[in-house]
């Protein structure tokens, strides 16, 4: 008796099958994708899109060095993104985190980053976890903000795990445009000077 292949799909399923399956102390786990495994190599872009990044990866964190490591879990977090005709207003979802475990820095480049950690709770002798599905280790959200954000209005509030970033728009006289640059190189004089010795020569 000939056994059939295996097609994509049904491979799919048996690794995910075992991915929620999988034990650690006498506790069921539940399903990370990490980083470099199978099912992530499955669904990664080989060329991922530069804004893409720019959002989920921080400044200082080196990507080949900080995501594959299996000691910390990093993850970029859930946010809404809304516009008004005054401002912008960014929700972040924090749940769990006091606010001095949270740090907000906007850049001159007009980059606003988000990020933070959530600590992994001491195991003390003799006990004995049944589940353990809470996560823990650094998160982070970066966004390009758009030229019209007065980055001197930022403010933030947590209230109920949600961090609510508001952001003032600047009045369009004092929307800053792109600048022009002038190009450096040879001045017309030379080409002046060339025309008036072919004169000479005739």
């Amino acid at each position: 008796m000939k056994h059939q292949p295996l097609n994509l799909f049904t491979l799919i399923l048996l690794l995910l099958h075992a991915a929620f399956s999988f034990k650690a102390n006498g506790s069921l786990l539940p399903f990370i994708d990490r980083p470099g495994s199978l099912l992530s190599d499955l669904w990664s872009d080989p060329f991922p899109d530069p804004f893409r990044v720019l959002e989920q990866i921080p400044f200082g964190f080196d990507r080949d060095e900080s995501l594959s490591s299996s000691s910390i879990a990093v993850s970029p977090a859930r946010v809404d993104w809304k516009e008004t005709p005054e401002r912008h207003v960014i929700m972040v979802d924090v749940p769990g985190l006091r606010k001095d475990e949270i740090k907000i820095e906007v850049e001159q480049n007009r980059v606003l980053r988000v990020s933070g950690e959530r600590k992994k709770e001491d195991e003390q002798t003799g006990d004995h976890w049944h589940r353990v599905e809470r996560s823990f280790g650094k998160f982070w959200r970066q966004f390009k903000l758009p030229d019209n954000v007065d980055l001197d209005s930022v403010k933030a509030k947590l209230e109920n795990g949600v961090l609510t970033l508001t952001l003032e728009k600047l009045s369009p006289d004092k929307i800053k445009g792109p600048r022009t640059v002038s190009i450096a190189g040879e001045a017309e004089q030379p080409a002046k000077l060339k025309a008036s010795e072919a004169k000479q020569e005739l």
